[in-house]
């Protein structure tokens, strides 16, 4: 079997050796395209035709509104903002993997190790919360059964 596939190899090459020329083989030069150049001026606009443009479309008014000042009194109070609670929870797991979505079948966004502090934004009746990363900053999906109550 070897010496049928050398000598098939060693056929193709003496038959592409032939046929492209052999010894004689000499290769054809590339043609040259020579590009012509061409000179382009713009054409002038004399200055005493009015010219037109998006701009001239619009009517703009000489005289524009002058908007009156708004004094505010430093007496007057400013309501205070009523601040939400803040769900704080720790990951419980030793590794556990945060999600794009929920579910199992979705993209892993990050590994958060035992102890990460998350705040839960919501969770679904699936028994899943989307999170807040204290640290990071960083949003995704876990089970609410690897977070414990802080």
């Amino acid at each position: 079997m070897d010496k049928f596939i050398i000598g098939t190899f060693l056929l193709l090459g003496f038959g592409f050796y032939q046929l492209s020329g052999g010894a004689d083989f000499q290769p054809e030069p590339s043609p040259v395209v020579e590009l012509a150049a061409v000179e382009v001026t713009p054409a002038a606009i004399p200055f005493n035709e009015p010219q037109v443009t998006r701009a001239a479309a619009f009517e703009i008014p000489t005289e524009a509104p002058v908007a009156e000042a708004v004094i505010i009194e430093a007496s007057m109070e400013v309501p205070a903002i009523e601040e939400l609670p803040v769900d704080l929870r720790a990951v419980s797991g030793s590794r556990v993997n945060m999600r794009t979505d929920p579910g199992t079948n979705y993209g892993v966004l990050d590994k958060l190790v035992r102890g990460t502090q998350a705040e839960v934004i919501e969770v679904t009746a699936e028994g899943w919360a989307r999170i807040r990363v204290v640290e990071t900053g960083q949003v995704g999906w876990m089970a609410t059964s690897l977070l414990d109550a802080i």
